[in-house]
């Protein structure tokens, strides 16, 4: 039998939410093998991503779409989205985000070249005619309990509904073999993020919208 799904119900994101789905993030992706290249020291590395998670949610809900899981009020779940063309974001939104891009660096100091390259190698790999999982996570003690694939099914909902392929990366490999559950499949090559033989490696992964052939 298997265990019922997580009572967490799913909903958009408010903005006055966008700072608590931050910390989520941060939480849940710091340990991935590409934020630790990028943010090598583990001390700094969760408010470094919660100031980058704070822009990266603050545009999607504005120009793409954002869920949230709750339960009993507090997120425990965050996934950001965006439209075919939505990504990456124009020299306009830049701008408008510049009070988060100060903060950002600020937080960040000596990695910020690192997030530059990370942003141009993925923005780079985005299909024009796709629906982008920027972000996806769940808190840390919260986690293999069905909430990501609450939100993904969400996603899913949006982007069947469309008749759209979506796109997504991970820097983790244990993640692949989740998403290829899910109905991805690795395109091209893994992409180094660090040296070529060294990794770590971002693994793109394409979905088709069910229906479509194949």
């Amino acid at each position: 039998m298997s265990a019922s799904p997580p009572p967490d119900v799913v909903e958009p994101l408010h903005p006055s939410g966008i700072a608590e789905a931050a910390t989520v993030l941060a939480a849940a992706l710091a340990d991935d093998p590409g934020f630790v290249h990028l943010f090598p020291v583990r001390a700094r590395r969760e408010r470094e991503l919660r100031a980058l998670y704070r822009m990266t949610l603050a545009d999607s809900v504005q120009h793409g779409h954002a869920f949230v899981t709750r339960l009993d009020g507090a997120v425990t779940g965050a996934i950001a989205l965006y439209p075919p063309g939505a990504y990456p974001m124009t020299p306009a939104r830049w701008w408008r985000q510049a009070f988060r891009i100060v903060r950002i660096a600020a937080n960040t100091r000596e990695h910020s070249l690192g997030i530059i390259k990370f942003g141009d190698v993925t923005s780079a790999g985005v299909p024009c005619d796709a629906w982008y999982v920027e972000a996806l996570g769940v808190r840390p003690d919260l986690q293999r309990a069905g909430r990501g694939k609450k939100l993904m099914a969400a996603v899913f909902g949006l982007v069947d509904g469309h008749g759209g392929p979506s796109y997504l990366e991970t820097t983790k490999p244990d993640n692949v073999a989740y998403y290829s559950a899910l109905g991805y499949n690795p395109v091209k090559s893994r992409v180094p993020l660090g040296p070529p033989d060294a990794g770590p490696w971002i693994f793109p992964m394409h979905r088709v919208p069910v229906g479509a052939d194949v």
